[in-house]
């Protein structure tokens, strides 16, 4: 796994407090075949708030920390943020304020408030889009509003957003709704990456493996390995992955449809889905 959301970082948002810990993050990630992991800590585009140099000089004690730590070393760091969205990220951006993913990549992780979508959002994502930059939306299936558009959620993919759903969610750690999204997102091919969010040690240990093998078990160890891996792999070495397009409400209905009464595995139903759908929403087969 490449993990591209990931609050490792010590005592710089609200992950981790001592460097102790983050050494038992990156322990347990290497126990579970994490390779790789951003350093992605709360960022916003106004000048008060963390800064670049200041998450850089944090991954460079963080590396210096694991040196002579087999399993901790392991374990590759690249500097990374969380940005909230707002009208001034793509500002902050091309000034260097805020990172990308990796550092110097296109892809920028960027979140939504937990209950609404700003009126701006999505005008924010298509500039970031048409200037060059690829914006990835973290966690989508926890926010109240998005969770229950993906008409919406479709718009922004087409526009050039990318999504990448947290693997806590995948296996019910956030509640029902959360978990039916996230089921409904890998389902539609709306999902383009899974990363861990992890704030705590442990979390790496109780969510990764449940996680893969539940979407392997749903999609395929191939399209698994390509949520979990070879896409944020790709978005490290600034390639942009190429994804099916995904799946729009005409088609989807279509599916229900075929699936009978009973058959639906929608959220309203919150029903898994049949052997056929499993089959057909394989990714990269």
């Amino acid at each position: 796994m490449f993990d591209i959301h990931s609050h490792v970082l010590p005592g710089l948002d609200d992950g981790p407090t001592r460097i102790q810990d983050s050494l038992e993050m990156l322990r347990s990630a290497q126990r579970v075949g994490v390779r790789a992991i951003v350093a992605t800590p709360h960022c916003e585009s106004h000048r008060g708030s963390l800064r670049a140099s200041a998450i850089a000089g944090a991954v460079a004690r963080l590396r210096e920390a694991v040196a002579g730590d087999p399993e901790a070393s392991a374990v590759q760091l690249y500097t990374g943020s969380e940005i909230m969205l707002d009208p001034g990220v793509r500002a902050a951006l091309s000034a260097g304020d805020v990172p990308t993913l990796g550092g110097n990549t296109r892809f920028a992780l960027v979140e939504l408030p937990m209950l609404e979508v700003p009126h701006y959002a999505e005008g924010v994502l298509f500039e970031l889009a048409a200037t060059g930059y690829v914006p990835v939306l973290a966690h989508p299936e926890r926010n109240h509003e998005l969770s229950q558009r993906f008409d919406m959620m479709l718009r922004m993919i087409k526009r050039g957003a990318l999504m990448q759903l947290e693997a806590g969610s995948v296996v019910g750690a956030y509640g029902p709704i959360a978990q039916q999204c996230a089921i409904d997102m890998i389902d539609r091919r709306m999902c383009h990456f899974i990363a861990s969010d992890a704030h705590r040690p442990g979390a790496y240990d109780a969510l990764i493996p449940r996680a893969f093998e539940a979407v392997a078990a749903r999609v395929g160890q191939e399209t698994a390995g390509a949520l979990f891996d070879a896409n944020p792999s790709a978005a490290l070495a600034d390639r942009k992955p190429s994804f099916p397009e995904p799946m729009g409400d005409e088609e989807w209905q279509e599916l229900v449809r075929r699936r009978g009464p009973g058959g639906e595995g929608g959220r309203r139903h919150g029903r898994r889905q049949s052997r056929e759908a499993r089959g057909i929403f394989g990714w990269f087969r």
